[in-house]
């Protein structure tokens, strides 16, 4: 099948990192300096673009590749970096899933990964989940899941006391709660997360794998679910809400309130 590269805005990556737009070309632009030093193709990482304004003017801008995200994200500290990886991967496969539906399956049955090849890469997952803080119920789940995928069903009890989870994103849908550009506005829900009694139990680290990828990411209990909507209606719905950032500064989430499908 082929390779379609997918790209972010730096608009909406500008978003995501809480920083004005400006203010990310110029950090984006004194990355592409330091590559050319070091002779190091930057449109792997950072292509320059343009978009209109409001006015209809042509503004620059940078079509920011999963490498340029990568790279964002090394230079972010804390919870920040953190956040920002969790929303740029899930950005990155939504798109992956929607080429996937529009581009036909291939007809032919993929090669079957043999057996050795597929026990290191469960083993060398396993211990990954394991030494990132991952409960071992999940881990057992993704063991399961990789055997089954590549071709090895596994019978294994299914995990019953597994409850349901929600990141920023899923939280933002099922509320309907919306960016001004109608994206759900996973920030904002962070925000709101920010200012909640959370317990440790609340938030659980999970193995994800779609499209190839793998790692783990953080979500929430659906008791977490239900601090985030006793909030809004105690807050009224305030169609500005504040972020921390991790360097100290506020961002201001400018929230729509739509209707859930």
């Amino acid at each position: 099948m082929n390779q379609i590269e997918q790209t972010l805005d730096s608009r909406e990556v500008a978003e995501m990192v809480g920083k004005q737009h400006k203010n990310l070309l110029a950090d984006v632009r004194g990355y592409v300096e330091e590559l050319n030093e070091l002779k190091i193709q930057p449109v792997d990482f950072f292509r320059e673009a343009t978009y209109k304004d409001a006015k209809g003017q042509e503004r620059p801008c940078y079509d920011i590749t999963k490498k340029g995200c990568e790279f964002i994200a090394h230079k972010l500290t804390g919870i920040k970096g953190t956040e920002f990886t969790a929303r740029y991967i899930n950005r990155f496969h939504d798109m992956e899933d929607i080429i996937r539906e529009e581009i036909p399956k291939k007809q032919d049955k993929p090669k079957k990964e043999k057996l050795p090849s597929v026990n290191m890469m469960v083993k060398n997952i396993k211990e990954a989940l394991h030494d990132a803080g991952v409960d071992s119920k999940y881990i057992a789940a993704e063991v399961v899941r990789i055997y089954s995928d590549s071709g090895y069903p596994v019978n294994a009890p299914v995990i019953s006391d597994t409850p349901k989870l929600w990141d920023c994103t899923t939280i933002a849908k099922e509320i309907g709660i919306y960016s001004e550009s109608g994206r759900p506005h996973d920030k904002a829900v962070s925000a709101i997360i920010q200012k909640l009694d959370i317990f440790t139990d609340e938030v659980v680290r999970t193995a994800y794998s779609r499209n190839g990828h793998d790692g783990v990411t953080v979500q929430y209990k659906d008791s977490v679910f239900q601090k985030v909507v006793e909030w809004l209606q105690e807050n009224g719905y305030p169609t500005v809400i504040e972020l921390e950032l991790a360097n100290g500064n506020v961002n201001k989430c400018r929230v729509v309130y739509g209707e859930v499908a």
